[in-house]
């Protein structure tokens, strides 16, 4: 079992820990965090209860600003990537800052023409009582017109989702995005580039449109695997006139989920009905309300014993606790003309996929607690980040990590209670507790990855 930190009154811990919270200076907070390590929580349960108590929001205060129940409106910091984003928040009316659990999260997007406070009544009307039981947030979408697979699209829901946390007291393993039409994509191309963030996916009237195009819209499915998504679509959802659509790109998916042997996907496809599909609030509801402290599924796991990642664009390239920081090759560029060479027209999206697959970046991160082991597969990268569970990992042993198949460091470490409060502090996800980072030259980039061990 990993080893738990030392045993200590929580009551020692928590001045230490307000204290670092507070303190803008990192050097300063590398000394408190010393101190903290000797008086950590007996456990790593305690230890995000603690967090969760605890935690100061930055800029020296030392608990959380209070959060009134009811709607709300905040902006995020916006920057060269993603502009700011307007959101909207609903609180609970019996929300609690210092609580020791986080509240479950559920951020939707709206369709073209809509605005984040119509995407948030709807959100309200398909959960009915359940709705003062999450934070609930819509999110303004900072792209107008119709929908473009960007990286202003993937993003904002992780600008925003990244915003509420430092905020309010989240349970980052109880997360659910959702949206419909433009929304609905949104959420796809969200969580199929940052699976890691998220417990749960609810994307309606919507496939996973990439850059890929429909060509593309199974290529990156073994991205969410680990995910829960319940998928909504109305049957009769194509355009006049053409033979492909929402519809049938929907089935392909379903069917593709369950050739990929998926255990946490649901499609749902509404007879006669089109693009204003009207949603079984009943089944929206089910899904939401197993994210639920107590619920049986909708959960993340932070630390899968394996994630796959396939991915085109650098920033895409976050799986879990494996992340991509250099290329071995350029990233492609959808745009480009290229020959392709078929004998039929119908083998030219197949012709598309193999190209796709073959010019992206692919990442696979394997956990075995047993040997103690991270082992990482990689194709088409150079060199990966990898971070260190502290539940997962036994730090008692040796700790080992491959790439590739090649031994690329092995020994004994101890946790980073650094790393771990700094990458607390940052992200505010603590349910996540990172004991160490580790950078990787991958050699052998190019090559296939190898096959799977058991």
């Amino acid at each position: 079992m990993p080893a738990a930190p030392a045993a200590s009154p929580a009551g020692d811990a928590r001045p230490i820990l307000q204290a670092f919270f507070a303190e803008p200076d990192a050097a300063k907070r590398a000394e408190i965090a010393a101190r903290f390590a000797a008086v950590a929580p007996k456990s790593w349960d305690d230890l995000k209860a603690l967090l969760h108590s605890t935690a100061a929001l930055p800029g020296g205060s030392s608990t959380r600003q209070p959060l009134a129940p009811g709607r709300q409106k905040f902006e995020t910091r916006g920057d060269a990537d993603v502009p700011a984003v307007k959101y909207v928040l609903r609180v609970p009316d019996n929300y609690q800052a210092d609580a020791p659990r986080g509240w479950p999260l559920i951020i939707t997007c709206h369709g073209t023409g809509g605005n984040a406070d119509g995407a948030l009544a709807s959100l309200e009307s398909w959960l009915g009582p359940d709705a003062g039981k999450f934070l609930l947030a819509a999110a303004e979408s900072p792209q107008p017109g119709v929908y473009e697979a960007t990286r202003v699209t993937v993003e904002y829901p992780l600008r925003v989702l990244d915003d509420i946390r430092h905020r309010a007291n989240v349970d980052s393993d109880r997360t659910i995005l959702t949206g419909v039409s433009r929304g609905g994509y949104t959420a796809w191309g969200t969580v199929l580039f940052s699976p890691g963030e998220w417990a749960g996916a609810v994307p309606i009237a919507s496939f996973p449109l990439t850059e890929a195009r429909v060509e593309g819209a199974t290529l990156y499915l073994p991205n969410v695997l680990n995910l829960w998504v319940q998928a909504h679509w109305g049957a009769t959802d194509i355009e006049a006139g053409q033979k492909e659509g929402i519809a049938t790109i929907s089935r392909d998916v379903a069917a593709e989920m369950k050739r990929l042997g998926a255990k946490k996907f649901e499609g749902i496809e509404y007879p006669g009905e089109g693009h204003d599909v009207r949603v079984k609030a009943d089944r929206f509801r089910e899904f939401a309300a197993t994210a639920l402290p107590g619920g049986s599924s909708t959960r993340r796991d932070p630390w899968p014993l394996e994630c796959r990642l396939i991915f085109h664009r650098l920033y895409e390239g976050r799986d879990y606790y494996v992340r991509a920081i250099a290329t071995a090759r350029d990233e492609f560029d959808f745009r480009a003309k290229r020959v392709l060479t078929i004998t039929r027209k119908e083998d030219l999206a197949r012709a598309k996929r193999a190209l796709y697959l073959n010019e992206g970046y692919e990442l696979t991160g394997r956990m075995v607690p047993a040997q103690n082991l991270v082992a990482v597969l990689a194709r088409n990268i150079r060199e990966v980040e990898v971070e260190l569970s502290a539940e997962r990992l036994d730090f008692t042993r040796p700790v080992r990590i491959t790439a590739n198949s090649r031994s690329v460091q092995e020994g004994m470490r101890k946790v980073d209670w650094v790393e771990l409060l700094e990458t607390a502090r940052r992200t505010y996800d603590f349910e996540r507790l990172v004991a160490g980072r580790v950078r990787v030259t991958v050699a052998g980039a190019g090559a296939p990855p190898a096959a799977k061990t058991k």
